[in-house]
C-alpha cells in the first residue's frame, strides 16, 4: 500500500473513533431511535463514499488509459506524417518517406519524359531502323540452305499483325536510343546507340535515322545483331549521386549518398575492376582514364582523395550556433523568365519554393550537421557559425546529351585529324625517302671529294715543294744577280773615268778645250 492509501485508511479510523465518541455522548440525550438513524446514515455515507472510490480508482484507470492512447495516437501521427512527408524541421530529412520518395520518382518520371522499352528491331536498311514498338513474340530463324526461306529481317508470313496502336512517337521526334542487354533484372539499357529523329510513325511501327554520323562503336553495335530490342528515350536521361549508390545503402557519416558498390559501378561502367585501386600515373592513357572516373564514381560522397580539384570538394560542417537561411524570394516568376533563382540564390519559381509560414527559410540548430560547397563554409566559418568536421568529394555531373555530342564531335575531329595525319605521314615519308637519296648522293659526292681532297693534299705537298725549292733558287739567282751588277757597275764606272781621262788627253793634244 502506498502512502496516500495509508492516509486514506488512518482518516476512516479516525472518523469512525470520532463518531462512535460523539454517539456514546450523545445517546442519552438523541434516544436509541436518533442513535440507530444515525448509525445507518453514517454506514450508508461510507457505504457510498466506498462506491465512489471504486469508480473515482476505475475512472483514474480509464483516464490513465486514455492518456497513454491518446500519446500514443498522437505519437503514431507523428510518425504517419514522418513517414508520409519527413520531418521539415530536421536539416537532413529522411529521404526514404513515402511523399518524398514518391515526390522524387515524379520527379524523375518528369525529368526522364517518356520511355519506350522493348522495341524490337525489324530491319535495319540505307541507315534507316525499323522498330515495332513493344514486346513482340520472337519469330524462329530461318534455314540458310531452305530457298524458300525468308530474308533475315523479313516478318514471317504467318505472324499475326501487330495492333496498330498509337505509341505517342510522332514524325520528325528527336529521341535517344539504347541497346537492351538481357540482365539478372530483365532487359536493361546498357549501350548509348545515338540520336535519331523519327521519320515515320504508322500504330505501334515506327521507323527511326541518326541525326548524325554515328560513331564506329555505334555502328558495330548496331550491326552486331547483339541488341535485337532497343529503349527509346525522349529525352536524355540525367546524371545524380544517387543513382549509382548501391540498392539499399542509406547516406551515413563515410558516404553522403550511400555505399558505393564496386561491382554494380564497374558492371554499368564497363570498367575493369582492378582499376579501382590502380595508380592513374603508371597506366597506359587509355587505362588511367577509366581509373580516373571509376575511382571518381566509387569515392562520391566520401573523402576526397589526393589531388582532388577544389570546386569538387564540398565540407561536412556542424552548426555553434542556431541559425535561419532565407530560400525564397518575395518576387515569384517562371523559369523561363529569368532562371530558377534570384542574383542571391533564393528561389523565384513557384515549384521551388517550400511554402507555409516558415517556408522562406530553413533553420539550424546548434549541433546540426550538413554538408556544404566550401565557398558557403568559408563564409559561415568567418562568421563564427560552424566548425568544419570533415571534406568530402562530390563528384562532378555530367550533362550527358551534350557529353555524347561532344565526344561524338571529338571522335569525329580526331578521325579527321588521323586521315589528315596519315595524309602527312605519306608526304613525310615521300620527304623522308627524298632526303634519304639526297644523303646517300651526298655521301657518294663526299666520298669523291675527300679523294679529290686527298690528291689536292698531296700535289699541294708538291707544289710547295717546288714552290720552296723555285724560292730558294729564285733568291740564289737574285743573289748572283746583285752581285753581277755590281760588278757591271764598278766597270761602267772604270770605262767612264778611261773615257773622261782618254778625252782630256785628245782635246790637250789638239788645243781644244775641255767641256
Amino acid at each position: 500500500m502506498d502512502l496516500m492509501g495509508i492516509i486514506v485508511w488512518l482518516v476512516v479510523v479516525l472518523t469512525l473513533a470520532i463518531f462512535i465518541w460523539m454517539m456514546v455522548k450523545s445517546v442519552k440525550e438523541w434516544g436509541a431511535l436518533h442513535a440507530v438513524l444515525m448509525s445507518l446514515l453514517f454506514i450508508q455515507i461510507w457505504c457510498l463514499l466506498f462506491f465512489t472510490a471504486g469508480v473515482a480508482s476505475r475512472r483514474n484507470g480509464y483516464m490513465k488509459a486514455y492518456e497513454t492512447l491518446k500519446r500514443k495516437v498522437a505519437q503514431r501521427e507523428r510518425e504517419l506524417y514522418e513517414v508520409s512527408y519527413g520531418d521539415k524541421l530536421n536539416p537532413n530529412p529522411d529521404m526514404n518517406s513515402y511523399v518524398p520518395v514518391t515526390n522524387e520518382l515524379n520527379r524523375l518520371n518528369v525529368e526522364r519524359g517518356r520511355v519506350w522499352r522493348g522495341a524490337t528491331v525489324v530491319g535495319l536498311a540505307q541507315g534507316e531502323a525499323s522498330l515495332q514498338m513493344g514486346m513482340v513474340a520472337p519469330v524462329a530463324a530461318p534455314n540458310p540452305a531452305d530457298p524458300s526461306a525468308p530474308a533475315p529481317n523479313a516478318p514471317a508470313p504467318n505472324a499475326p499483325a501487330a495492333p496498330a496502336t498509337d505509341v505517342g512517337l510522332a514524325a520528325q521526334t528527336i529521341v535517344h536510343v539504347f541497346g537492351e542487354s538481357n540482365e539478372q533484372r530483365g532487359l536493361l539499357p546498357t549501350i548509348y546507340l545515338g540520336e535519331f529523329v523519327v521519320t515515320e510513325a504508322n500504330g505501334g511501327s515506327v521507323k527511326i535515322k541518326p541525326t548524325a554520323t554515328l560513331t564506329p562503336e555505334q555502328i558495330a553495335a548496331i550491326g552486331s545483331g547483339q541488341f535485337t530490342t532497343w529503349s527509346i528515350y525522349e529525352l536524355m536521361p540525367l546524371d545524380s549521386h544517387d543513382a549509382f549508390a548501391a540498392e539499399g545503402s542509406k547516406p551515413d557519416e563515410n558516404s553522403i549518398f550511400g555505399r558505393m558498390d564496386l561491382n554494380e559501378v564497374a558492371s554499368l561502367l564497363k570498367i575493369d575492376p582492378a582499376l579501382a585501386t590502380a595508380e592513374p600515373t603508371g597506366l597506359k592513357i587509355q587505362d588511367a582514364i577509366k581509373a580516373r572516373v571509376l575511382q571518381s564514381y566509387l569515392n562520391d560522397g566520401s573523402r576526397p582523395p589526393e589531388g582532388t580539384p577544389p570546386e569538387q570538394v564540398y565540407v561536412r560542417v556542424e552548426f555553434l550556433k542556431d541559425y535561419k537561411i532565407e530560400v525564397d524570394a518575395q518576387e515569384q516568376r517562371n523559369a523561363t523568365e529569368g532562371g530558377f533563382y534570384d542574383l542571391s540564390g533564393r528561389s523565384v519559381d513557384a515549384r521551388l519554393k517550400r511554402g507555409g509560414e516558415d517556408g522562406a527559410t530553413v533553420s539550424f540548430k546548434q549541433g546540426d550537421r550538413i554538408v556544404f560547397d566550401s565557398t558557403t563554409a568559408n563564409d559561415l566559418g568567418k562568421q563564427d557559425l560552424i566548425k568544419v568536421v570533415s571534406p568530402v568529394f562530390v563528384r562532378s555531373l555530367n550533362d550527358y546529351e551534350y557529353a555524347f555530342r561532344e565526344v561524338r564531335r571529338q571522335i569525329t575531329a580526331a578521325l579527321q585529324d588521323a586521315v589528315l595525319i596519315q595524309r602527312e605521314l605519306a608526304e613525310m615519308q615521300k620527304s623522308q625517302g627524298v632526303a634519304d637519296n639526297q644523303v646517300r648522293l651526298g655521301q657518294e659526292e663526299r666520298s669523291k671529294l675527300d679523294k679529290d681532297f686527298a690528291q689536292y693534299k698531296k700535289e699541294l705537298d708538291v707544289i710547295s715543294s717546288e714552290a720552296a725549292r723555285l724560292q730558294e733558287e729564285s733568291q740564289t739567282t737574285r743573289s748572283e744577280i746583285s752581285a753581277t751588277f755590281k760588278q757591271i757597275q764598278a766597270l761602267r764606272d772604270q770605262i767612264v773615268a778611261r773615257q773622261r781621262a782618254l778625252s782630256e788627253a785628245i782635246n790637250a793634244v789638239s788645243g781644244t778645250p775641255n767641256p
